[in-house]
């Protein structure tokens, strides 16, 4: 909704309607004071379009409204004769129980005006008799919309005096915008409660690792990381850790409905893309075939290949290769390039790729396209031509001249470099009998109009169907351009890859770093450095067997990860040597017992806190604080349980898909009395963290103005929010680090966390997160929530064994404290 005039326009007009404002207009009626004076306020003064106006609207209780405004607020108009009683006072802001208390015709307007408001889900009141007008919240979470405050405009002059609040407050823009229930909600609730962080003296505190943990943490990088790079362990790696695509992810905490249906959306325009893993490779003698008929190993057309961030389509493109048996192999010549590792330097991505493909040949395959021989036996058919023209003459002429010319000929079809390489490629597959296959890497790592000349490039190399050609794009980029950008103009074969398991991607890569350590895989690739791997090959062997016998960890993996492989990959190697994790503890315990389990907790930890000592936004890249709140109520700590919940729910409202449409979220929120404003940051905040998604990786990768609502987007639950919600929300570890971040409301609970919260030691922390769990539990009872698809006492109750194995530990320090053998108490911020 937009007004259909400027704001200082509409005041001008309403100076007009003032001074031709008849005398005797004391006397209207509640007819003609809608006719004559308000209809002309919301339309003349105000803006407002007439289709945007709904008048004398019926509801299902038999009622109807004078006004129905964007059908988020609503106006009651009464008689101009009808004067509001008001106590004494100028002010614009009063309280609303002392009107109502004073006036008892204004009492009566406004219990008619709620139950309106209360049917139309709309959330502001208004009442206005002409020379009057009053705003308030006709509803509030956890109160009653008759107490609080409200905004009274006291005579017409009150309206030009205060014209540019009330254009604020009752604009199409500002309606809205809800500017008037924001306004109010201030003034009901002055603010926040600090954040028990800000009694840190540090909260941001960076931890430095020590010497033995950044020596395996280093390590570990190499090999878990850098290993797959290395040409030496290519081949091996691949062979040994390459988790094929049809895996089966027991452990993520979705559907397997979703998880098919994961990328059927991302054409926008209802083309169902076919997912890999049910496209195989067929056995086709020396070349690449597949098992779908409409992908030729020489299409006219790239393939694109849409997957997440991380999910692993570089992983397939070169397992793709390395899968190929030894005469596949060595008939095809496979040109990776990865844009965004090589290329980032340059903007020139066409150059590149033409210096690039040549560089691969030559490197990899001692192929020099710039070769005398090679570039002869290109254009042999050319230089016969050239031959028997007007030129050729020179050859028994003058043939020192004839061969110069010979070569300056050779010169200028080399010099023309996309004409040459696609010559020099058609070469080797119909002259030599090759199959090349092409890959263009990781261009949504770049621009969009990197990405797009990509594509065009892709589709140019295509086109003479000399090879296999790839493109790997995310949905979002490829959501853009196939709307907006190159690939609008074409239609192309579209494949889609899933994450494979992620405690099998961690569990195959721990092995073969094991193996590569101790020099079972290719011994000599690690020589200078096999004396220092002893103590990450310990921790490597107890990181193995924690993961493999305990669900627990390995539902945590796999759901915390979102299907990023990548993210999970960094994650464990960063939780070795963590400086939040006794990496020398679990060394020495592992070399003593040789059968060392590393708690759930030890890993939870580290992805809680990463390299800082205490939880904040950016210590954390998978964890989400779900208790934080937008405005001053405490219901709102369980608004993000909510919204992931109700999404994962098995409701009527999911489609085939598994999304909800925002407009639905925003009509079930409400039913729990919260307001939209609350509703769409929690729902922008977990979009962002990726608790739950759309189609297109809106908010998180597609960035959305914050004046445009939910309503346009659809979302569906992650298994990064579901395992949020179900099961980390209530463990110890979560709520320890959660506890300093979120603001409380209680005074009691508030005083006894910010005592604990510079404190590391085990009985401060304990005693600090037993205090804020109670909170909790005491605000969710009071919030009085009646949601059949979220039980928050029973998360937490399922995770009250995090807590007993905290107990005896808290127990003992605190016995040994009081005895005297420890007094130290850490100082705040340490």
């Amino acid at each position: 909704m937009r007004a259909s005039l400027e704001m200082t326009q509409g005041r001008e007009a309403l100076a007009g309607i003032m001074a031709t404002r008849p005398t005797e207009s004391a006397e209207w009626n509640e007819a003609q004071n809608r006719f004559q004076f308000v209809d002309r306020l919301l339309v003349e003064c105000l803006g407002w379009q007439r289709p945007d106006i709904e008048v004398e609207e019926h509801d299902a209780l038999g009622g109807y409204s004078d006004y129905s405004l964007g059908r988020k607020a609503v106006l009651e108009a009464k008689r101009e004769a009808t004067l509001f009683e008001l106590p004494p006072g100028k002010s614009l802001i009063r309280k609303l129980p002392s009107l109502l208390a004073y006036s008892k015709d204004l009492s009566s307007a406004a219990k008619q005006v709620i139950p309106y408001c209360a049917m139309r889900g709309a959330h502001v009141a208004v009442i206005c008799n002409g020379p009057q007008l009053i705003v308030f919240q006709a509803f509030v979470p956890g109160g009653s919309p008759l107490e609080g405050e409200c905004y009274v405009f006291d005579g017409f002059e009150s309206y030009l005096e205060n014209f540019t609040l009330l254009w604020k407050l009752l604009s199409p823009e500002g309606v809205q915008e809800n500017q008037a229930y924001t306004l109010l909600s201030v003034h009901r609730n002055p603010r926040i409660p600090p954040k028990a962080a800000i009694s840190i003296p540090e909260p941001h505190k960076y931890r430095y690792r020590s010497n033995f943990q950044e020596n395996v943490r280093s390590l570990s990088s190499l090999l878990l990381e850098e290993i797959e790079d290395n040409p030496d362990l290519k081949s091996s790696f691949y062979g040994e850790c390459y988790i094929p695509l049809e895996a089966n992810n027991r452990h993520l905490l979705m559907s397997k409905n979703i998880i098919e249906a994961r990328y059927r959306r991302v054409a926008g325009d209802g083309m169902t893309p076919s997912a890999l893993d049910e496209v195989t490779v067929v056995d086709a003698g020396n070349s690449i075939q597949f098992s779908d008929p409409s992908i030729g190993s020489h299409g006219a057309r790239p393939i694109v290949v849409v997957g997440d961030i991380g999910v692993g389509k570089t992983s397939f493109f070169e397992n793709l290769f390395q899968s190929l048996s030894g005469v596949e192999k060595s008939s095809t010549y496979f040109v990776h390039l990865n844009l965004g590792l090589k290329a980032t330097l340059t903007e020139d991505i066409k150059g590149f790729i033409l210096d690039e493909i040549p560089s691969v040949l030559k490197k990899q395959y001692e192929i020099d396209i710039f070769e005398d021989r090679f570039v002869r036996s290109i254009y042999h058919q050319d230089l016969q031509d050239f031959a028997t023209g007007v030129r050729g003459r020179l050859k028994d002429l003058d043939p020192a001249q004839f061969e110069r010319d010979k070569i300056e000929f050779l010169s200028m079809k080399v010099d023309r470099r996309d004409e040459h390489l696609r010559k020099s490629l058609a070469h080797l597959v119909f002259g030599r009998n090759k199959q090349i296959i092409l890959v263009l890497d990781n261009a949504d790592q770049r621009s969009f109009q990197v990405q797009q000349e990509t594509f065009l490039i892709a589709q140019e190399f295509a086109a003479n169907r000399a090879m296999l050609v790839f493109v790997a794009l995310r949905p979002s980029t490829f959501y853009q351009s196939k709307t907006s950008g190159s690939l609008a103009a074409y239609q192309n074969k579209l494949l889609t890859i899933s994450p494979p398991p992620a405690d099998e991607v961690i569990q195959k890569r721990i092995l073969f770093a094991i193996r590569v350590a101790t020099g079972e895989v290719a011994p000599g690739s690690l020589t200078s450095i096999r004396l220092h791997l002893n103590s990450v090959v310990h921790f490597l062997r107890a990181t193995s067997r924690s993961i493999r016998s305990n669900d627990q960890i390995k539902l945590f993996l796999s759901n915390i990860s979102g299907g990023n492989t990548r993210a999970v990959v960094e994650l464990i190697t960063g939780f070795f040597g963590s400086p939040n994790v006794d990496s020398n503890r679990i060394v020495e315990l592992e070399e003593k017992t040789h059968s060392y389990k590393i708690p759930l907790h030890e890993f939870t930890k580290h992805a809680l806190l990463g390299d800082y000592a205490y939880f904040n936004s950016q210590s954390s890249q998978v964890a989400c604080n779900v208790y934080d709140v937008y405005l001053a109520d405490p219901r709102e700590h369980f608004l993000s349980h909510l919204i992931v919940a109700f999404l994962s729910s098995n409701t009527g409202y999911v489609d085939n898909d598994g999304f909800v449409s925002g407009s639905v979220i925003l009509r079930e929120l409400a039913k729990q009395r919260f307001v939209p404003e609350q509703i769409a940051m929690a729902t922008r905040r977990l979009a962002s963290k990726r608790l739950i998604e759309t189609p297109h990786a809106h908010y998180r990768e597609i960035p959305v103005p914050e004046e445009h609502g939910i309503d346009d987007h659809y979302f569906r639950a992650t298994s990064v929010g579901i395992y949020h919600i179900r099961h980390w929300c209530g463990s110890f570890a979560f709520l320890d680090a959660m506890s300093t971040d979120t603001p409380i409301f209680s005074e009691k609970q508030r005083g006894e966390v910010v005592e604990e919260a510079a404190s590391f030691r085990i009985e401060h922390r304990y005693k600090k997160t037993l205090a804020f769990r109670s909170y909790l539990e005491e605000q969710w009872n009071l919030a009085d929530i009646a949601a059949d698809y979220y039980d928050f006492p029973g998360v937490l109750k399922s995770q009250e064994g995090t807590f007993e194995s905290v107990r005896g530990p808290a127990e003992r320090s605190a016995a040994s404290s009081a005895n005297g053998r420890n007094d130290y108490r850490p100082q705040k911020g340490r």
